[in-house]
C-alpha cells in the first residue's frame, strides 16, 4: 500500500454517527428518528452517518422510506455513511444474507457513499475465506455504487488495523476502505499503529470517527465502549498526532462523532449532539491552527 498525495482534512465537514445520539440497538418511534435527525442538524454537523435499524424503525412506525431520507435533506443533512453489517464472514459459502441485502439497499437508497462492515463473533476461519466473503460482499455493494469500510474492534475477530489491512489485500477490491475509531485505535491490542496506518492508501482510508478514552484501560473494555467514551480532547488519545498522520497521508476521511457515553446520553439528544459538535469542531480547530502556524 502507498500514500496519496496531502490533502488537509479541514475541507471535510463534521458528520454525526447517528447510534451514538440514543441508546444502542434499542427500537426507536419515527418521531425520536426524526429527534435524531433534527438534533444532528441543529448542533451544526453536515451530515448524518445512518444506522439502518432507524430506518427499519421509522418504517415500521409508518414512515414511508422516500420520508425517511427526505427529512434527511430537508433539514440540510448530507447521508455519507451507513452501518453496520455484520453477517457476512459466511458469505463464499452461504450467500449475503437477506438482512445484508436489506441493509446494502437502504444505505444505497439514502445516497450513502460508504456502508460499515466488522465482525464480532469471533471464528476460526482462515483468512482467505474471510477475504472470499468480503470480496462478495464487496461486488454486491458495488451493484448499489457503494464501498465497504471495514472496522476493526479491539475485543473481537478484527482487533487491530493490520488485521483489517491483511484483510483489505486479500480481498482485493477497489471498493473497499478502513473505518478508523480513534476509541478503537487507542484500545487495539499492542496500541496504537501508525506504521500499519502510514502504509494506506489515502483514499483507502473511508471513515474517521472521533471520541477519546482514559489512559487507564478498563476492566472491561466493552462497557467503556458501549457507555463510557470521551468527548474529543477529554482523554489521553492522541488525537493531533492521529489527524496529523491522516493529513500526510492526504486522506481527506467522512469525520464522524461517536460518543458512546451513558452520561452524554442522559442529555437526551439535542444535548448530546451539541456536546459532541463542539468538543470535535475545537479539536479540529486547534490541529489547522497548529498545521497553519508550523
Amino acid at each position: 500500500m502507498t500514500t496519496g498525495e496531502q490533502t488537509p482534512m479541514s475541507t471535510t465537514p463534521l458528520v454525526m454517527s447517528a447510534p451514538a445520539l440514543v441508546p444502542h440497538r434499542s427500537p426507536l418511534s419515527a418521531a425520536e428518528v426524526r429527534a435524531v435527525i433534527d438534533a444532528t442538524a441543529d448542533a451544526g454537523f453536515a451530515g448524518l452517518s445512518i444506522w439502518t435499524e432507524h430506518h427499519d424503525w421509522a418504517v415500521a412506525d409508518g414512515m414511508s422510506s422516500d420520508d425517511y431520507v427526505a427529512y434527511h435533506r430537508d433539514r440540510g443533512l448530507t447521508i455519507p455513511a451507513a452501518e453496520v453489517l455484520l453477517d457476512w464472514a459466511d458469505a463464499a459459502d452461504a450467500g449475503i444474507s437477506d438482512a445484508t441485502v436489506h441493509a446494502l439497499d437502504v444505505a444505497a437508497l439514502a445516497g450513502a457513499r460508504y456502508v460499515i462492515a466488522t465482525l464480532i463473533e469471533p471464528s476460526t476461519a482462515p483468512l482467505s475465506a474471510a477475504a472470499a466473503s468480503l470480496a462478495l460482499l464487496c461486488d454486491r455493494a458495488a451493484e448499489r455504487g457503494l464501498a465497504v469500510s471495514v472496522e476493526f474492534l479491539p475485543f473481537a475477530r478484527l482487533a487491530t488495523i493490520a488485521d483489517v489491512a491483511r484483510l483489505i489485500e486479500h480481498a482485493d477490491r477497489d471498493n473497499l476502505g478502513l473505518v478508523l475509531d480513534a476509541w478503537h485505535w487507542f484500545r487495539q491490542p499492542g496500541g496504537p499503529d501508525l506504521a500499519t496506518l502510514c502504509d494506506f492508501p489515502a483514499d483507502r482510508i473511508h471513515v474517521l470517527q472521533l471520541n477519546d478514552a482514559p489512559a487507564e484501560r478498563p476492566d472491561d473494555v466493552m462497557v467503556e465502549t458501549m457507555t463510557g467514551r470521551l468527548l474529543p480532547g477529554a482523554g489521553d488519545v492522541d488525537l493531533p498526532e492521529l489527524l496529523s498522520a491522516l493529513d500526510e497521508l492526504g486522506a481527506a476521511p467522512v469525520v464522524a462523532c461517536e460518543v458512546f457515553s451513558s452520561a452524554l446520553g442522559a442529555l437526551g439528544p439535542a444535548e448530546n449532539a451539541r456536546r459532541q459538535f463542539a468538543a470535535a469542531e475545537r479539536v479540529l480547530e486547534h490541529h489547522h491552527e497548529g498545521r497553519r502556524d508550523a
